[in-house]
């Protein structure tokens, strides 16, 4: 039976309400203690916020109108994502008491993805609330766009690079103050680059800023009664910031903008539209 656009309408407000009811549960249990608390917590309230968004054509709009171009963009962030955590975990930076073995795809093909999606339809929504809404804008090619794109590109590259030799302890490339400083250079490149291929720039920076201080605190703070992982201790970015150490913000910073540049450029490029 062919549901009325009323009956849409009121189902999609009752997902809507369920899965935040869902994400809440999730972040409440972990704050109690549940080692387990993320993976509900990222698929609800991706789902949430990617139904409230769905008229801006965000992810969950991605995944039902054109699931091999979010097939493509689920595999990079996975990928991407999985070099970084592997970094992570063998420069001994953070653990996962819970995960071992196999039961750490749980992690790379399940919760950094989601969470990644998550910090998506969260600025999605936020850029829509605030009226400086995600739209791929190409401005003319100046000089200084194509000094910008090249940079940023390089400096991507080059920090991915650093990543994967990390991840198999190879070289010169297993530095992780290296790839901080790395980091650093190609968020502050990235966010300028922005500024070629999005509308509103300056009031969009503000968003994405914005974005990752809610989505940082919203995983960090009940993940410290579930130690679903655990930081450790590091000999650079020592200083904090609300009892969060610094280089957890670079990376939280780093994952948003990761997201973003990719969403941009194998989802909303005309190329691919």
């Amino acid at each position: 039976m062919k549901l009325t656009s009323g009956q849409k309408f009121l189902y999609t407000r009752i997902a809507i309400l369920v899965l935040f009811v869902g994400a809440f549960a999730s972040a409440s249990a972990g704050l109690k203690g549940f080692p387990f608390w993320y993976g509900g917590f990222v698929l609800c309230f991706w789902g949430a916020l990617g139904l409230l968004n769905y008229g801006q054509h965000s992810s969950l709009w991605l995944v039902h109108r054109k699931p091999w171009i979010f097939a493509l963009w689920y595999g990079a962030v996975a990928g991407v994502s999985f070099f970084a955590d592997t970094f992570g975990l063998n420069a001994h930076t953070w653990f996962y008491p819970q995960y071992q073995g196999f039961a750490l795809l749980w992690v790379w093909l399940l919760l950094y993805p989601f969470g990644s999606f998550s910090l998506l339809e969260l600025l999605y929504f936020l850029a829509g609330y605030l009226d400086a809404p995600l739209r791929f804008t190409q401005y003319p090619q100046t000089r200084a766009h194509r000094f910008v794109d090249t940079c940023e590109s390089m400096l991507f590259l080059l920090t991915t690079t650093v990543m994967i030799l990390g991840a198999v302890q190879t070289g010169w490339g297993f530095s992780p103050p290296l790839l901080a400083v790395l980091v650093t250079v190609w968020i502050i490149a990235g966010l300028v680059k922005l500024r070629f291929h999005i509308g509103h720039p300056g009031h969009f920076v503000l968003v994405f800023v914005l974005t990752t201080l809610l989505a940082t605190l919203s995983y960090v703070l009940p993940n410290a009664g579930a130690r679903e992982w655990i930081y450790m201790e590091t000999p650079f970015f020592t200083f904090s910031l609300f009892g969060i150490p610094s280089w957890v913000w670079l990376g939280s910073f780093w994952q948003s903008l990761m997201t973003l540049r990719l969403w941009i450029f194998l989802v909303l490029h005309p190329k691919v539209q």
